[in-house]
């Protein structure tokens, strides 16, 4: 990556009876069964963090992207639409509408209720950024939009929906804005409580929620359901203000095994949860940024220490066993019938759950099958205990 409850239409009976009433039955919303002694239900809907990066090498972003992934130890985690020019080369295709649903099945056959899409404005290339390594990046923004809008003009969005994540360390045009408030009155887009989803992460990011909730009256769009993420640290009494929950982008961590990471998850959400907001529970599949530490980005850095290998399939099981623990313990801590995970697509740091190439070239969907099996398990599904 780059880097008011009116929700509580819902009660608590005893300890950990739940009841997630007031949402109708769009395919992105929650339904309306009551859920008693856990908060797994077939109602858990699975954001999923997409930072979508699959341009050229000749682009600016493609060029980094590639060039981190290129080394062929990082095969294993090369996404499955590189062409692998040589031992250490790979580029990336400009795909199609019709190649970018195979991908949008492959979520869908994974679990993924919807896309939180990295929401960045194509239209602020020119605006002014504060930081520098920011601005520099901003004036090639606009790559970083193909996905979510070649998503738009699929079908398949009724299957797989979205939402945004405004990175506010960006600029945001009143046009980008106005658009959005727009695209939120879409059945396709992520609603809580009848809603539109919209997370916030880096930056300063008051004013340009403001603009958009100007827009969305302005359009007669319903005020957007606003999610602070915060990936480190207690988030401040004052983050508190104007924010209907809180929750994470990454699981950037110092660890150095998947244990620890899953530790963190664990703490990391309960002390989001200190600050009298709700949390949207957070999940992660990895973080291990070594790519970028061997090729250098201009936006972002990371420390140069050991970091955990990808969860295996039975390690992802247990977190999951853990995070459906922690949500049962604290129901009145939780946005009902939500988790955001990280990440689908975020190879170069380490989380993703998109299919990658194989050792024979062919489409390897390990990581999508092992994400099922969790999700099938947080949702009720199967009982599976994690080993």
């Amino acid at each position: 990556m780059y880097l008011s409850i009116g929700l509580r239409q819902w009660f608590l009976v005893g300890a950990v009876t739940l009841s997630l009433v007031g949402f109708s039955g769009s395919p992105n919303q929650a339904g309306g069964n009551v859920i008693t002694g856990t908060v797994t239900c077939a109602n858990l809907r699975v954001g999923v963090i997409n930072w979508d990066c699959s341009v050229p090498a000749s682009t600016f972003f493609g060029g980094f992207a590639t060039r981190a992934l290129g080394p062929a130890k990082y095969r294993s985690r090369t996404p499955y639409y590189a062409q692998v020019l040589g031992a250490d080369r790979i580029d990336f295709p400009s795909r199609s509408l019709t190649e970018y649903e195979q991908e949008m099945r492959y979520a869908i056959d994974a679990g993924v209720d919807y896309f939180a899409y990295c929401w960045y404005d194509p239209g602020s290339e020119k605006l002014p950024c504060a930081n520098a390594a920011v601005a520099a990046a901003n004036r090639h923004i606009g790559e970083l939009a193909r996905a979510r809008q070649l998503h738009l003009q699929s079908p398949l969005r009724d299957q797989l929906g979205l939402c945004a994540v405004l990175v506010t360390c960006h600029p945001y045009s009143d046009a980008c804005l106005h658009e959005l408030a727009g695209t939120m009155q879409l059945s396709c887009y992520e609603k809580i409580g009848g809603r539109p989803l919209v997370a916030c992460f880096m930056g300063t990011w008051r004013e340009t929620v403001a603009r958009l909730k100007g827009f969305c009256r302005e359009r007669g769009t319903p005020e957007p359901f606003v999610v602070l993420m915060k990936d480190s640290g207690r988030p401040k009494p004052m983050e508190a203000e104007g924010v209907d929950a809180f929750s994470a982008y990454s699981s950037n961590v110092s660890c150095s095994t998947v244990e620890e990471l899953f530790d963190s998850v664990i703490n990391r959400n309960t002390t989001r949860a200190r600050v009298g907001r709700p949390v949207i529970p957070f999940f992660t599949t990895g973080w291990n940024p070594w790519p970028r530490i061997d090729n250098p980005v201009p936006w972002t850095s990371y420390a140069k220490r050991p970091y955990p290998s990808a969860p295996t399939g039975d390690e992802l099981m247990v977190g999951a066993r853990r995070l459906r623990q922690w949500m049962n313990e604290n129901p009145g801590s939780c946005v009902p019938g939500q988790m955001l995970v990280f990440a689908w697509n975020e190879f170069e740091e380490g989380g993703w759950i998109c299919p990658t190439k194989g050792a024979d070239g062919d489409v390897d969907l390990t990581r999508c099958r092992d994400f099922r099996r969790a999700v099938d398990f947080l949702k009720g599904r199967s009982n599976e205990r994690g080993m």
